[in-house]
């Protein structure tokens, strides 16, 4: 089921601990995602239902369009927490966008989040790269947020922002 209304979902595990412990972090697509638009998500009440059944309590959407009203309201009524940070689908969330992202992650215990965009790819690949960067104090391996590496990451845009965000923790910035 979650794979049909929630695409691409996954778990991610990996670079996270012991930095964010407490805390499981999911991605995947925007739910009811059509395949070609981020306009076309739509946030029903199975859609809820799975993420209660996950205990995630926080969303970030990278998504261009954010949730309206009657959306909001079922995610008020499941007691979770949204943010949206409108970006452009095959470009990158700017440095300030990614350490809001972060910051939110990190709020609450425990706190479970996902992060979608349209696809669950580009967009999500980079926003979870940045909590793994973060988790990791900059020493996230390349492989895992290059172009096509295990994050999904999908435009070199989103490289370069993530480049920008390793050399600032690395800086200690």
């Amino acid at each position: 089921m979650t794979d049909k209304i929630w695409q691409n979902w996954e778990e991610v595990i990996n670079y996270l601990q012991p930095t964010l412990h407490n805390r499981k972090l999911f991605r995947s697509s925007c739910p009811n995602y059509d395949g070609h638009h981020d306009s076309s998500q739509n946030l029903n009440q199975a859609a809820v239902d799975i993420l209660v059944q996950h205990n995630i309590n926080r969303i970030v959407s990278f998504n261009q369009v954010a949730y309206n009203a009657e959306e909001m309201d079922r995610l008020s009524k499941a007691n979770i927490i949204y943010r949206h940070l409108p970006v452009e689908d095959f470009t990158a969330a700017t440095i300030d966008q990614l350490r809001l992202a972060i910051a939110f992650v990190r709020e609450g215990s425990p706190a479970n989040t996902l992060i979608h965009c349209g696809f669950g790819w580009g967009r999500s690949g980079t926003g979870v790269s940045a909590v793994q960067m973060f988790a990791t104090w900059g020493e996230l391996p390349y492989d895992v947020w290059k172009i096509k590496g295990t994050n999904h990451v999908e435009e070199q845009v989103q490289v370069d922002v993530l480049k920008e965000l390793q050399t600032r923790y690395k800086r200690g910035a």
